[in-house]
């Protein structure tokens, strides 16, 4: 195989595949019900701590990015072990 058509397999940001949740699993991870995960005074904090943005998987369904989730749980978590949350 020639060189200069390798892929490179140390990419800095590898593919990794994207899970979208609905609803009932947001819920599940994040214990909210769901008229706090679709406040407006959860969606439009700052950028610190806001809680991720519902993405258009269709006409009529939004789902959110498991990642999203994830970071902000994690954010949450860090942020009540230094007392800020």
């Amino acid at each position: 195989m020639n060189p200069t058509t390798q892929l490179s397999t140390t990419s800095t940001h590898p593919a990794r595949q994207q899970r979208i949740l609905r609803l009932p699993e947001v819920k599940a991870k994040t214990g909210f019900g769901r008229s706090t995960i679709y406040a407006p005074s959860y969606i439009k904090r700052g950028a610190n701590g806001e809680f991720p943005r519902s993405i258009r998987i269709g006409a009529r369904a939004v789902g959110w990015l498991e990642s999203d989730i994830d970071q902000w749980i994690e954010t949450r978590r860090i942020g009540a072990a230094y007392g800020r949350g």
